[in-house]
């Protein structure tokens, strides 16, 4: 998600808007935003009171278990994605089963890449920075 608009900018189209300077469509040519962005805001001080940006929420993340993920690497640090997948699959019960990509994307939450030689092929997996507290 990009970054929220700066609350200054939102609060100037919303003015304008209410001190009838203009359409949704003219003010938003003006303010370089899209017209649906300045009638949200519009909507939203109504509302609220506020045009304030809210806060970002977190996306959906797989129930992979790190603790059996990170055994199977440690057994086989130089396997693909798919061979680590298919040997987590092995491990898991069938309704914890994963895919490929999200293996990679838990291993890369972990610090982990998969590195690459010149023809593509992957060469092993390791961890790029030491684990701290504060991933998200």
């Amino acid at each position: 998600m990009a970054e929220p608009y700066d609350e200054a900018l939102r609060e100037r189209a919303v003015a304008a808007y209410e001190s009838g300077k203009g359409g949704s469509h003219d003010l938003a040519s003006l303010f370089k935003i899209g017209y649906r962005t300045l009638e949200r805001w519009v909507a939203k001080k109504r509302a609220t009171g506020s045009v304030a940006a809210d806060r970002k929420r977190g996306g959906w993340r797989s129930a992979i278990e790190m603790a059996t993920l990170l055994t199977v690497v440690g057994e086989a640090p130089d396997s693909t994605l798919a061979e680590l997948c298919w040997e987590y699959n092995r491990r898991v019960p069938r309704g914890q089963r994963s895919t490929p990509t999200s293996i990679g994307r838990a291993l890369h939450r972990e610090g982990f890449v998969l590195k690459k030689n010149g023809r593509g092929r992957a060469s092993a997996t390791g961890r790029t920075w030491q684990r701290s507290g504060r991933h998200s």
